[in-house]
């Protein structure tokens, strides 16, 4: 087995790299899920610079893992990578939340008619447990929650369809509609409605797919109907967002 370059390491370990280096897998993902849940539920607003330095301080890991992480998020179309500037969260032009929700629509309103077709009772109680669950979110008044439940309903019609490939554009389509509401969105707005969703299984019951897709567009374009230019950047401290829980 060749051996690594001592040099492209040296630079950037931490102050226990052995650890870091052994688990670096696990650790991947599970700061890449910690980074990429603080920007889709909006604790890391769109334009907010990622420095490595404080990220890998509040991960306890690397500047190459750090790295690593922020250029799979950039795939992802989540941050940005300005060179000789760094990273930063990706921040979604008018015109790009436009062509997002038209996407969207697109590809949304062809999986639910597709489903219609072939979804079973059991499905439709998949979907309507979800439901319950974001209502309890709303009754709760836990906005993380519910934004994070609504994006996995979207997401769960898109897997019952079962098109992998669409599946793929609607989470990255989700993903990016999310950093669009978070700059974007109007105050005292509900972005995504409980009572559309409702609408869309009572269609999918009745396996009428072309009702499915009717209400999917509305609902969509509902969302898109509440976003306006509201730029606020805000500034975090990486290392008690991501602070170990103990």
């Amino acid at each position: 087995m060749p051996s690594v370059p001592k040099t492209a390491e040296s630079a950037d370990k931490p102050s226990r790299p052995t650890a870091a280096r052994k688990r670096s897998g696990q650790t991947d993902e599970r700061i890449h899920g910690e980074i990429y849940a603080a920007i889709i539920n909006h604790q890391i607003r769109p334009a907010m610079p990622l420095q490595e330095d404080a990220l890998a301080t509040a991960f306890g890991v690397s500047r190459t893992i750090i790295r690593k992480v922020l250029q799979r998020l950039a795939h992802e179309k989540l941050v940005d990578l300005i060179p000789n500037k760094g990273a930063f969260v990706a921040k979604p032009s008018i015109e790009e939340a436009r062509q997002v929700f038209e996407a969207r629509r697109g590809v949304e309103c062809i999986l639910v008619a597709k489903l219609a077709a072939t979804v079973t009772d059991d499905e439709i109680g998949r979907l309507a447990s979800l439901l319950a669950e974001e209502a309890d979110a709303l009754a709760r008044n836990d906005r993380k929650r519910r934004l994070q439940l609504s994006g996995d309903f979207h997401l769960e019609l898109a897997t019952l369809a079962g098109n992998a490939v669409m599946r793929g554009f609607v989470q990255e389509l989700v993903s990016r509609t999310s950093l669009i509401i978070a700059l974007y969105e109007s105050p005292g707005a509900v972005p995504c409605s409980q009572s559309e969703h409702s609408d869309i299984i009572d269609a999918l019951k009745r396996r009428d797919g072309a009702a499915a897709a009717r209400v999917m567009e509305h609902h969509l374009r509902h969302i898109e109907a509440q976003i306006e230019l509201a730029d606020q950047p805000l500034r975090v401290d990486f290392s008690t967002l991501f602070k170990p829980v103990t």
